[in-house]
Formats: structure tokens, C-alpha cells, sequence
């Protein structure tokens, strides 16, 4: 976490000539934040006075080598999965190319993902495509950009994919085990007793369905995944039966790794169920899995009325979108160099904002976890 030795300024006021925070309210997104934590501010060596003195406010500073660094500990930690890093979380240029190189895969789950990702001259083979399609030449495109995995959610996804090449796969969504608690909330994905049916149907499409892909409860526990893994085994084992079909891929869904996000322990524990029921190394089934916020925590500050450390993706865009300067801090010769970088617009009016709900609230598909 970020934390600085002084707010940016003693009475809340930007520097003079800086700009408005164009319509965010930075003491709202400031929350308790009256001071700073000063043995933070010696561990991280950030001097907010120089970067008030060099820099307008508001200010989004993102440690692009520090979400680096615990995309690659995810990695270390589950070996076993393939993690992708959810760009609805934040997708910044520089955190997506840092993340590339680490050999990270992606995952494109909302309206312009795509479009950040391609900016970037991101490996596109490497993204799992997880925003519904509305129109088959959204998906030729999105297959000949490079893409070559796809979620889907039913049957009318399916058909948007008829024909399509050989090498393309697709993974179907399956339904939590237990239905959402808002009763007027539908769930996306196929019931599990569905699942022949729609690989039958599929296959008759001339289209191949790899695997699944679980739904389970923001920040779930290890136990959670280990029901719903278990559960979707079955489920593949079962449409083998039925159909001939081999499929291998589970997909762990988004928000990954859960709860163990904050747990090592948890982590460890996770990890090993999940190499004890798959067993990839030997089932040869593939393991994929979506981490946005385990990304991203702790690497984001923004500097304004006050410092707030620690801040949700989501808030940055908001005051990235409403005007604000973004620094980014890199690993290089200096300690912690910190270096203007333009953020990604994929149109005009819309900025970042297009990559998640209109309002944080909403159900977009992707928990960015």
C-alpha cells in the first residue's frame, strides 16, 4: 500500500494552476483519510511534495512493478493454472504491457477490453474472450485479431459461432450451484443438466466446446472452488458419456483466487485440491482462471485534497476518466522512477469507463477479482 508523509496539502487545497478534479469529488474518494501513515512512507520512499510540486492534481499514481510482481505470485503460487489478468480491473497501457511481460495471458470480459489489449499489441492468442458477443462479425473479428478461445453463456451464443475455424474453442458458462441471492437476477450460464445438450448441439454446429467455466461467489473461499471443481469434473465426465465429447478445460471463472487472495496459507491449501481432483498433469485438462483486484491491490494512490492509498480500480478510473493526471511508478536504475504515461481511450467520450458498468453497482459479467 502506498502511504505518504504529509496530505498533499495541510487545508485540502491543490496546488496553485491545478486543475479542478473535473466533477470527482476527491474528498469523498479520500474516505477517512484525514492523514498518512508515516513507517509506510519510509518503506516506499514517496516524496508527495515532489510529486505535488511536478505534477497537477488530482493524481493517479499506479505501481505498474508492483501489480507485476503479484501477477507473477499468483502464478508461482498455482502453477497448475493458467491465470489470466482481467483488464476490467484497470487497463492501463503500461500495467497491461508489464504483465505481458511476465508472460501473462489475459482476459477481454467487457466492451473494449479487446480494443485496450489490441492498443496495447498485446499477443491476442494469449486472451480469453469473455464479453458476450452480439454479432457474428464481432466474434470474426475478435478470431481474426487472434483470439482463439471464447466464453459463452447458452445456446443463442453458441449460433453467433456456427462454422466457425477449427482452432477456434469455445468454454460454456455453467450456473452456480445455488442461485443468486436477488431473486429478480438471472443466472448466466447453462444448468449442469443442460450441459450434453449443448455440446451435442455445438458439435452439430461444427463448433468444438473445450470445457467449462465455473460461477462462484465474489471473494470465495477455498472450499467453494473445490465444490464447484468437483462438481464441473463431474459434469465433463457426464457429457463424455453422453456424447463422445473429450473436453479439457475448466475455467475457475473470474475474481480468482478468492478469498485466498489474502490468505498464503489459503493459497497453498487451494492450490493443492485443485492439482488433486483435476490432476492436469495427467487428465491433461487445462486449467484457467481470471485475477483483476489480486492484481492490482495495494498499487494504486491518489493524490488530491488528500492521499488516499489503496484504491479500487474502479475509483481510479472514475478520476482518471474525470480528468486526472496519471504518474507511473516502474522498476529501473532510480528506486522508484515515476513516469507520465497517457491513459488508454479506446473512444472519445467514454474512456476507461467502458470497460465496466456505467455504475460500479452493476453486474457486468466480471467481478474483476
Amino acid at each position: 500500500m502506498f502511504t505518504a508523509t504529509r496530505p498533499a496539502r495541510s487545508n485540502g487545497a491543490s496546488p496553485e494552476g491545478a486543475p479542478p478534479a473535473a466533477g470527482v469529488d476527491m474528498d469523498r474518494t479520500a474516505g477517512t483519510h484525514s492523514g498518512v501513515d508515516e513507517t509506510a512512507a519510509v518503506e516506499f520512499d514517496l516524496d508527495i511534495e515532489d510529486l505535488v510540486a511536478r505534477h497537477s492534481l488530482p493524481l493517479v499514481v499506479i505501481d505498474v512493478a508492483r501489480a507485476a510482481r503479484q501477477y507473477r505470485a499468483l502464478r508461482e503460487a498455482f502453477p497448475s493454472v493458467e491465470v489470466h489478468y482481467d483488464v476490467s480491473a484497470l487497463a492501463h497501457p503500461a500495467l497491461i504491457a508489464a504483465i505481458a511481460e511476465s508472460g501473462g495471458s489475459f482476459v477481454a470480459a467487457h466492451d473494449g477490453a479487446l480494443a485496450a489489449l489490441t492498443a496495447s499489441q498485446t499477443d491476442l492468442r494469449r486472451v480469453l474472450h469473455a464479453t458476450a458477443a452480439t454479432h457474428p462479425h464481432e466474434v470474426l473479428a475478435a478470431y481474426n485479431a487472434g483470439v482463439r478461445r471464447f466464453v459463452v453463456d447458452g445456446p443463442a451464443d453458441v449460433e453467433k459461432f456456427a462454422s466457425a475455424p477449427h482452432d477456434l474453442d469455445l468454454v460454456v458458462r455453467l450456473q452456480p450451484h445455488t442461485p443468486p441471492r436477488a431473486a429478480h437476477v438471472a443466472p448466466r450460464g447453462v444448468p449442469a443438466r443442460d450441459a450434453h445438450r449443448i455440446v451435442r448441439d455445438a458439435a452439430a454446429l461444427g463448433v468444438r466446446v473445450a470445457g467449462f467455466s465455473l460461477s462462484t461467489r465474489p471473494g470465495a473461499a477455498c472450499q467453494d472452488y473445490v465444490a464447484a471443481i468437483a462438481r464441473t469434473a463431474a459434469v465433463m465426465a457426464d457429457v463424455r458419456a453422453a456424447t463422445g465429447a473429450r473436453l479439457d478445460v475448466i475455467d475457475l471463472g473470474d475474481g480468482f483466487p478468492g478469498r485466498a487472495a489474502r490468505r498464503p496459507g489459503e493459497r497453498a491449501e487451494l492450490a493443492r485440491a485443485i492439482r488433486a481432483i483435476v490432476a492436469p498433469g495427467s487428465s491433461r485438462v487445462a486449467i484457467t482462471a481470471s485475477a483483476g483486484l489480486a492484481v492490482t491491490a495495494g498499487c494504486i494512490t491518489i493524490i488530491g485534497g488528500t492521499v488516499e492509498h489503496d484504491v479500487d480500480p474502479f475509483t481510479a478510473s472514475e478520476c482518471i476518466d474525470a480528468g486526472a493526471e496519471v504518474a507511473i511508478l516502474v522498476e529501473g536504475d532510480q528506486p522508484h522512477p515515476l513516469l507520465r504515461f497517457p491513459f488508454f481511450r479506446a473512444v472519445a467520450t467514454g474512456g476507461h469507463r467502458i470497460l465496466r458498468g456505467a455504475q460500479r453497482g452493476n453486474s457486468t459479467g466480471s467481478t474483476a477479482g
